[in-house]
C-alpha cells in the first residue's frame, strides 16, 4: 500500500498483489529397490529409546576399569606354596661324570614340590572335613586350692549321654601360687601347684560316671607348662590321641624387669589332623585404668613367643596348605 497527500486529507491508494510463483524443491525419482526399502521401514514398529549406561568410574589414568567379574573369587592367600618359595639348599653342588653341576637336595626339593602342587589340585577327591568340639575355660584361682567339683564347669554341656563332649579340653590358670618375690624368683611351689590342678582337671574329666568304664570316653593329658602363677594344659579324647602331633610349650615373662613371671604367657601349640591349634593362657598388668600396660604385656608376650618345631613339622604345615 502507497499513500500520497492530494489537497488536506491524505487518500490511500491499495497496489494490487501479485502472487508469485513457489519455488518446490526438485523432485528426485526413486528406482524399484529403493521404494521397496522405504515400505519395509514404514512397516516397522518403532523403537523404544534405550537408557544410556552407567557411566563407569574412571581411575587416575583417565582409563575406564575393567567391569566386575561376576563371581568374586576368594583373596589370595598371603603365605606362599611351597612351590612359590624360594629354593635354598644347604648342601653344596656336585660336578657330574658328563660335566655337569647339579645339586642332589635341590632336586628333591624341586621334586616335591611339583607332588606337592599335584596333590593339591585334587585334594578334594581324598580329603574329609569334620567338626570338632573344643572347651577352652579360664581361671584365676587367688592362690586357693578349690576342694568343690569341677564337674559343674567343665562337664555342664556334655549332654545326657556325653554326645557332647568335647574332643579337646583347655584350661588356663592364673595366680596358682602368690606372686611374692620368693615365687617370683625361685621355683619353689609352682611346680607342686601346677600338678595338683592338672590331676584335678584329670580325675573330672575321667571320672567313672562320665567315661562308664569306656577308655574311647577317656581323656590323656597332652602337655602342661606353668610359670610362677600362671598354668595351661591341654586334653584330648583317647580315640584322637594318634592323630596328635608336633606338641610343644612356650613360656615368656613380661613382669618385673620385663621378663620375669610374675605376668606374662605360657603357650601350647599341636597339630590336631591336619590343623594346627595354640592355647595361650595370659596374666597381664593389673589395675582398671591400666590398659595401656596391657596392651604393651600382650604385644610382648605376643611377639616373644615362638615354638621350635622342626623342620619336618614346618614342612608338613606347607604341605597342608
Amino acid at each position: 500500500a502507497t499513500a500520497t497527500m492530494d489537497g488536506q486529507q491524505p487518500q490511500w491508494a491499495v497496489a494490487p498483489m501479485v502472487a508469485q510463483p513457489q519455488q518446490r524443491p526438485p523432485q528426485t525419482t526413486m528406482n524399484q529397490q529403493q521404494q521397496q526399502i522405504a515400505q519395509q521401514q514404514a512397516q516397522r514398529p518403532p523403537q523404544q529409546p534405550q537408557p544410556a549406561p552407567p557411566a563407569q568410574p574412571t581411575v587416575p589414568n583417565g582409563t575406564a576399569p575393567p567391569p566386575p567379574a561376576s563371581t568374586p573369587k576368594p583373596p589370595p592367600s598371603k603365605r606362599p606354596s611351597i612351590e612359590q618359595s624360594p629354593l635354598v639348599t644347604r648342601t653344596p653342588d656336585e660336578e657330574a661324570e658328563d660335566g655337569r653341576i647339579r645339586n642332589r637336595e635341590a632336586v628333591t626339593k624341586i621334586r616335591d614340590a611339583w607332588i606337592y602342587k599335584q596333590i593339591r589340585a585334587r585334594q578334594d577327591e581324598f580329603t574329609q572335613y569334620k567338626q570338632a568340639r573344643l572347651f577352652i575355660g579360664s581361671f584365676n584361682v587367688n592362690a586357693k586350692g578349690k576342694d568343690e567339683t569341677l564337674e559343674p564347669w567343665l562337664c555342664a554341656d556334655w549332654g545326657t549321654n556325653g554326645e557332647n563332649a568335647p574332643d579337646i579340653v583347655a584350661v588356663g590358670f592364673q595366680e596358682i601360687v602368690d606372686l611374692n618375690a620368693m615365687n617370683v624368683t625361685v621355683d619353689n611351689k609352682s611346680q607342686q601347684r601346677a600338678q595338683y590342678w592338672t590331676d584335678k582337671i584329670a580325675r573330672t574329666l575321667n571320672a567313672p560316671h562320665l567315661t562308664r568304664n569306656d577308655p574311647n570316653r577317656g581323656y590323656t593329658l597332652l602337655m602342661k607348662t606353668y610359670m610362677v602363677g600362671l598354668l595351661v594344659c591341654v586334653f584330648v579324647k583317647n580315640p584322637h590321641k594318634p592323630r596328635v602331633k608336633y606338641v610343644v610349650e612356650s613360656t615368656v615373662g613380661v613382669g618385673v624387669m620385663g621378663m620375669l613371671g610374675n605376668k606374662g604367657g605360657v603357650s601350647i601349640r599341636l597339630q590336631f589332623y591336619d590343623s594346627s591349634m595354640c592355647f595361650v593362657c595370659t596374666h597381664l598388668a593389673a589395675h582398671r585404668e591400666n590398659v595401656v600396660g596391657r596392651n604393651a604385656d600382650f604385644a610382648n608376650v605376643y611377639n616373644k613367643t615362638t615354638f621350635d618345631i622342626g623342620e619336618e613339622a614346618i614342612r608338613e604345615v606347607i604341605r597342608s596348605g
